[in-house]
């Protein structure tokens, strides 16, 4: 808008090449009353905070001028990036009225409170192409100022493309943290022109500012990198040291769902117990993820219970059954140590396992000494939704989901096996995307391999060295077919595989990067999709095509799940 009226008022200025006869005056009258209605605007947009008026949202609500959410990471907030744009406007007006003299003083009184001081922005580049952006300490750097500010502390916040804030670029995916500026010096371009636009327009309304002065982060005013903090009271029950997960769910009522879930919190500690969820609307979240652990020791033969309710269970530390749809599970570590404490195997060992749908698991370590680590096998089009996971497991298929599931910010850590496996019969939309996330090995390590028609979309992540530089595949890829009268064993496959997966091999990268190159199965192969989508247009909307908007819920549920 800033950029249509500066040309708006150069040509009513007349101001060359606009000094011609090319514009009528009867245009530059017209020109003159679209800045003056402009002007209104934004007086009326500039954000009045305990009853102060400070600057601009980067965009305001067409009926009420409050500030307003545009793209996913763009919430409403205090924006310094586009409020600099619009205080040098209102600077260059002509006789500026009282309204606008206010609207400058009050603009530059908040550019100079809350500048950042003591910090930098550093970017990097490696030879593999990796990026990284990082906020660090500087004593010596010049004043910053966020990009956004929170309505509720006044403290900058990124935000990743799943819409909620977070206050370390360290907590955002590679693709938003270094694709945007989250900070920028832009603001201090404001102070000299300040100074002789006050002296000549208003000297006893001038504000005193202090750009060597320190900043909010160092007067205390706010808290830079603020984490987020729950109070347990508003939680429906609440689990301690020592007492029972499964008890809190079985008091859970029968009828809990996404709108109106049964809200459980559990405090830090170590809760050796099989956990069964067969209810729907059930949140688990764990104080902190590291500290609130629900550990077992099983395989299919050695289940640690049996039976639930009169039904017989399967596997699984937490098992989630096909009643337990629109569970959230977040902020807990689940381990399955079968292989290390029982027998030393790498046979079926999940630390979660799901046949429910709409199934949210966030912020937490899944561990597996086997196979399957995290499970969510829903019998039909199943949907699923991971953030900030770590998952690290010793067999193969550490994560396996059957129908379709989105995965963002995770890393992995595998030991010689596949990594990524899908099932996605049933349909042939459904698919498993992976963006943002990293991918590592204690040891040479496949990256994934699927059994049946499967669909993989792996956006901007990560791939470290430990990672075979080979393309995800069919398991039996390299299987000999058996001979004639040869007994089939593990090495050998009959002429035709046990699926033949009729869709053909559908995986699609961009953005990727293995540390030590790759053959070439990596580079970005996007547009040879169905519909060849974007990079930025595969979001968990778009993966679960309006069917489920899993980020919306979580966004309505953040004062529970804050992390």
């Amino acid at each position: 808008m800033v950029n249509t009226l500066t040309l708006f008022q150069r040509i009513v200025r007349q101001e060359s090449p606009y000094d011609s006869e090319l514009v009528s005056a009867a245009t530059r009258k017209k020109l003159q009353k679209s800045i003056d209605k402009a002007v209104g605007i934004i007086l009326k947009t500039q954000i009045v905070t305990d009853g102060q008026l400070t600057v601009w949202c980067q965009q305001h609500d067409r009926e009420t001028f409050l500030p307003a959410p545009a793209r996913s990471y763009e919430l409403p907030s205090y924006c310094s990036s586009e409020s600099v744009g619009l205080t040098k406007f209102l600077m260059s007006l002509d006789n500026p009225s009282k309204e606008v003299k206010k609207a400058v003083h009050s603009a530059m009184r908040w550019f100079d409170t809350y500048k950042i001081t003591g910090y930098r922005v550093v970017r990097t580049a490696s030879r593999d192409g990796i990026r990284d952006t990082r906020l660090i300490e500087d004593t010596t750097a010049g004043p910053l100022w966020g990009r956004f500010y929170d309505l509720d502390y006044c403290e900058p916040y990124v935000c990743d493309r799943d819409g909620l804030p977070r206050r370390s670029l360290s907590q955002i995916g590679e693709e938003r943290r270094n694709g945007y500026s989250w900070y920028n010096n832009n603001p201090a371009s404001l102070y000299r022109m300040y100074g002789e636009w006050a002296d000549k327009n208003d000297p006893a309304g001038k504000v005193e500012l202090h750009p060597d002065g320190p900043g909010a982060n160092e007067t205390g005013l706010i808290t830079l990198m603020r984490q987020p903090a729950v109070d347990p009271s508003i939680y429906d029950a609440v689990v301690r040291r020592g007492e029972s997960i499964q008890k809190a769910i079985d008091a859970a009522p029968s009828d809990a769902s996404a709108e109106h879930p049964y809200k459980i919190f559990i405090r830090k500690g170590i809760y050796n117990e099989k956990v069964i969820i067969d209810k729907p609307g059930i949140m688990l979240v764990g104080e902190k993820r590291d500290s609130c652990i629900i550990v077992g020791a099983e395989n299919a033969v050695t289940l640690m219970k049996r039976s639930y309710n009169g039904r017989p269970v399967r596997q699984g530390i937490v098992y989630l059954t096909e009643n337990a749809s629109d569970c959230i599970l977040s902020g807990l570590t689940v381990i399955n140590n079968y292989g290390t404490t029982v027998n030393p195997t790498t046979a079926h060992q999940m630390a979660v396992f799901g046949l429910a749908t709409r199934t949210i698991i966030l912020n937490s370590n899944i561990i597996s000494d086997g196979n399957d680590a995290l499970s969510l096998w829903a019998k039909a089009d199943g949907m699923y939704y991971h953030a900030d996971l770590y998952v690290r497991c010793a067999g193969v298929d550490m994560i396996c989901p059957r129908g379709t599931c989105y995965a963002t910010r995770c890393s992995f850590y595998g030991d010689t096996r596949a990594i990524l496996w899908h099932d996605g019969r049933g349909s042939i939309d459904n698919k498993f995307v992976v963006t943002n996330s990293r991918f590592d090995g204690r040891q040479p390590t496949p990256l994934g391999r699927y059994h049946h028609d499967s669909q993989f979309y792996i956006i901007n992540c990560t791939l470290t060295e430990n990672i075979i530089d080979n393309n995800i595949e069919h398991a039996y890829a390299h299987r000999k077919p058996a001979k004639p009268g040869e007994e089939k064993t593990a090495d050998t496959l009959s002429q035709q595989p046990a699926d033949p997966c009729p869709w053909g091999e559908r995986i699609y990268y961009y953005g990727c990067h293995r540390i030590g190159g790759d053959s070439g199965w990596l580079k970005d192969n996007l547009q040879q999709a169905d519909g060849a989508p974007a990079f930025h247009g595969i979001t968990a909307a778009w993966t679960f095509q309006g069917k489920w908007d899993p980020e919306s819920r979580i966004r309505s549920l953040w004062k529970y799940l804050a992390y």
